[in-house]
């Protein structure tokens, strides 16, 4: 029987820079494969394949997507065995468990140099715009977080904060009950989503779809989802129970859902830019709507009009930065790719498909 397959993002273009978590991965995976290298599309191809290769021997296997280029893997990690192959020299990730859990592979001996000569001048052009829209992107992001802390400003000041309390203490009552277990309460880390050459996209779906109960936050910007969140998996953990914190794909510091897969439950904000609403047919599907703790007074709303403009303009630059940054890595890639040797590549990359050889 085949196993699965959950998707995430493996990077997310934010505010504060890009932000990834394949460190804490790391210390959750038994064995880590550094595969390191120039970035080329055969890399990507290579993780693939490995998690095909593993998904057919039942495996359940998670999968982590480049947040530029829609085709492309930078990392997958395989639970059960629970290994982690990840493309980590565009990380500056280095192993430190060398002779235990992390093996290193290193695959640029499979450039051959004079390919790499004649696409030098070429290579080093498009490296330098990659940098160039890499930062304007992050620049024009990071202006966006500015306005959208302007728009959570008007709106904590009009929120009953009080009765927030009140609904939160009845959610927990109703979510944990009287559990407490004897051990202490694990948390690992994930990304929800992030800003794409293609709008804001992320990958609720398949993060939820074994999950029986999800509650949907629905609240307007600055009035409590993230703090809400962080509470509930502290409170989770301090009951022994083992959390995954989701974090957001455009403030870096921003939670956007909480898993406590012991209960099956996961909780998440579904407003802009991710909205979801209760699926017909699913059982487990509840809103949980903060928003009516927040009266908002007609100058408010005037405010709050001028900078939702301002912070949908800023994204939609942001988006276009995305795009030429996208279009740069792109072309890196497969400049790279026509200097790999083949022969190298099979001879280097063979061992890694023999069945959970360590």
């Amino acid at each position: 029987m085949n196993g699965n397959v959950t998707y995430y993002f493996g990077h997310a273009l934010t505010g504060q820079g890009i932000k990834q978590l394949y460190k804490e991965m790391m210390d959750e995976a038994e064995l880590v494969y550094l595969l390191q290298g120039a970035p080329t599309m055969k890399g990507s191809e290579l993780l693939k394949e490995l998690g095909y290769f593993y998904v057919k021997q039942g495996f359940a296997v998670e999968w982590y997507k480049d947040a530029l280029l829609e085709d492309v893997v930078e990392a997958v990690f395989v639970r059960g065995c629970n290994r982690l192959y990840i493309w980590s020299s565009e990380w500056g990730i280095e192993p430190t468990f060398l002779g235990t859990k992390h093996r290193v592979l290193s695959f640029y001996d499979c450039l051959e140099d004079l390919q790499l000569e004649k696409v030098g001048e070429q290579l080093a052009e498009a490296m330098k715009e990659r940098e160039l829209w890499r930062d304007k992107c992050i620049a024009m992001l990071s202006k966006a977080i500015k306005i959208h802390d302007d728009w959570e400003i008007v709106t904590q000041s009009c929120m009953n904060w009080q009765a927030l309390n009140d609904q939160v203490e009845m959610l927990k009552t109703n979510i944990f009950q009287s559990i407490i277990l004897n051990k202490p309460g694990l948390r690992t880390h994930r990304l929800l989503g992030t800003l794409t050459p293609r709008g804001a996209e992320n990958t609720v779906e398949s993060i939820t779809k074994n999950l029986t109960r999800r509650l949907m936050i629905k609240g307007k910007p600055g009035t409590g989802k993230s703090s809400l969140m962080k509470d509930l998996a502290d409170e989770a953990n301090k009951r022994g129970l083992d959390t995954q914190i989701i974090w957001c794909g455009l403030d870096a510091g921003s939670v956007d859902m909480v898993i406590i897969p012991e209960l099956n439950f996961c909780i998440f904000d579904s407003t802009e830019p991710h909205v979801f609403d209760p699926q017909d047919g699913r059982l487990g599907d509840e809103i949980f709507d903060i928003g009516k703790h927040c009266a908002l007074s007609q100058d408010a709303e005037v405010l709050i009009e001028d900078i939702r403009a301002k912070y949908k303009e800023a994204i939609q630059d942001a988006m276009g930065y995305s795009k030429r940054y996208a279009e740069a890595e792109y072309t890196v890639r497969r400049l790279l790719d026509h200097c790999l040797s083949t022969s190298l590549w099979r001879e280097k990359t063979a061992p890694l498909f023999e069945r959970l050889t360590k």
